[in-house]
């Protein structure tokens, strides 16, 4: 990652991940006017304004009825069902063996609908969630029967009972990271393991950045969709393994995945390509993506609470 600073006020930046002032700031996307921030001693690119953007409140947040619920939970009916439910079996799987305790418990931080939930109790798992929407827990009763509890992290009574906790794709959606892993930390046991999957900064991602940063933010299409407020950092295996290393975690194993969890032609149309050309497309990425080398676009990672 190289490039030079090209704003005097980023000086005073600091790495969201790491806390180091040694950050490189790079041009505005013309299209978005969002510039990454990139850490030069852990790796970590960032979305730059996050903190000047102002964020719902939970007492909004907690709000959301079902039927609120329904674009995005539709959204989640077009994701390869296959490859998350293997993803789910196969984590679920390591953390059951992980434990010693014969009637262990799980969290499952940010857990939707509660099937995955589900697909951990059969596993022999004690569990319980949050959610910060409402609408997503009545899902969780409707659908599982589970009482999830309503609210962020910081607004519930934390206790150090579970023998491991998962996060699927929610620590980038927090806009406080250090508080959600310090909650993370209060939940676990000694001992215990925390698993969680998120996004994976790629070298597709860097050579992105870099035409970005050589065009001066004209070329664009890639860096806005990929670091945006959805998904406002993007870990390398160095900078995963540098934040919960300051939060009291042990990182023992980082695997970066080809995890494609979105249908093709959705993935390639929120890249700008147009419809049409995505689902004719779609089949062949299908291929690529089953058999070929593929950009791995996210990371699985196990770490011990010291």
């Amino acid at each position: 990652m190289s490039a030079s600073v090209t704003n005097a006020a980023t000086d005073a930046r600091v790495c969201p991940g790491c806390g180091s002032a040694s950050v490189i700031h790079y041009p505005a996307s013309r299209a978005t006017g969002r510039s990454v921030l990139g850490c030069k001693a852990c790796g970590l690119p960032a979305w730059a304004e996050r903190s000047e953007f102002e964020t719902p409140s939970f007492s909004e947040e907690v709000e959301t009825d079902v039927g609120d619920l329904d674009v995005e939970y539709s959204f989640a009916d077009a994701k390869r069902v296959e490859t998350v439910e293997s993803a789910w079996i196969d984590t679920v799987g390591r953390l059951r063996e992980m434990s010693t305790s014969p009637h262990p418990r799980l969290y499952d931080v940010g857990a939707g609908d509660g099937a995955f939930l589900e697909l951990a109790e059969s596993y022999g798992f004690e569990v319980n969630g949050n959610e910060i929407h409402a609408g997503a827990a009545n899902l969780a009763a409707e659908r599982h029967g589970y009482q999830l509890q309503i609210g962020d992290l910081s607004e519930l009574e934390l206790e150090p009972v579970n023998d491991a906790l998962t996060m699927w794709c929610v620590m980038v959606h927090t806009d406080d990271v250090d508080e959600t892993l310090r909650n993370c930390h209060a939940l676990l046991k000694p001992g215990g393991t925390m698993f969680l999957q998120t996004p994976h900064w790629t070298t597709v991602d860097a050579m992105a950045l870099s035409a970005l940063r050589l065009s001066k933010g004209r070329i664009n299409r890639i860096v806005d969709r990929r670091v945006a407020s959805h998904h406002w950092q993007l870990h390398t295996k160095k900078s995963i393994k540098v934040l919960l290393d300051r939060h009291g975690f042990d990182p023992f194993e980082v695997r970066p995945r080809a995890r494609y969890t979105l249908n093709s032609a959705l993935y390639m149309s929120s890249l700008g390509i147009p419809e049409g050309v995505a689902r004719r497309s779609s089949k062949a990425v299908d291929l690529a993506i089953k058999y070929g080398p593929v950009p791995r676009i996210v990371l699985d990672v196990y770490a011990r609470k010291r």
